[in-house]
């Protein structure tokens, strides 16, 4: 399989989407990035950086639109459009691509303390299944076109579990 060879079976792995450092805030809306395939020793930073943290980066940030832009450009650059019309602008040329993830993360990403405070409210985001005094809904007579609570109507005596309908069982 040719596939199997080289790098591609590493960046095709799960385990290596969910390693990316790179989480855009909710502001950004579209990011695109200028490269080259064959390009000068200073400018391959952005080539690797694309080949190596490309789908890391889909996978982190699904609301968020990715462009490439190969051989159409003189120098590598990475640009990002904000939901309020800015536009952030990085010359990417002369750089490696840890130092590209660094600066992309410091600028467009999110702070640890955001991530920690996100990561906790996905725990802590309660199930409207769920009944009583810490959820939403107190009993599940609330919910629409349930039976009402057996302390604001008396329960049908099949309900109650006292009476039976065939008494020849015992």
């Amino acid at each position: 399989m040719p596939f199997m060879h080289g790098s591609m079976p590493l960046r095709r792995t799960f385990f290596y989407l969910q390693q990316g450092k790179v989480k855009f805030r909710d502001n950004v809306h579209v990011f695109a990035m200028g490269f080259h395939r064959n390009p000068a020793e200073e400018q391959s930073g952005a080539r690797d950086f694309v080949y190596w943290h490309w789908a890391q980066l889909q996978y982190h940030n699904p609301k968020v639109q990715l462009v490439k832009h190969v051989d159409k450009v003189i120098t590598p650059f990475a640009r990002a459009y904000l939901n309020d019309g800015r536009e952030v602008l990085f010359d990417l040329d002369g750089m490696r691509r840890e130092e590209i993830e660094k600066t992309l993360a410091k600028t467009l990403g999110k702070t640890e303390l955001v991530e920690r405070r996100e990561r906790l409210e996905s725990i802590a985001k309660l199930n409207p299944a769920d009944f009583g005094s810490k959820n939403e809904r107190q009993c599940m007579c609330e919910v629409q076109g349930q039976h009402p609570c057996t302390g604001l109507l008396k329960a049908p005596k099949c309900v109650t579990g006292k009476w039976r309908w065939n008494h020849n069982l015992i």
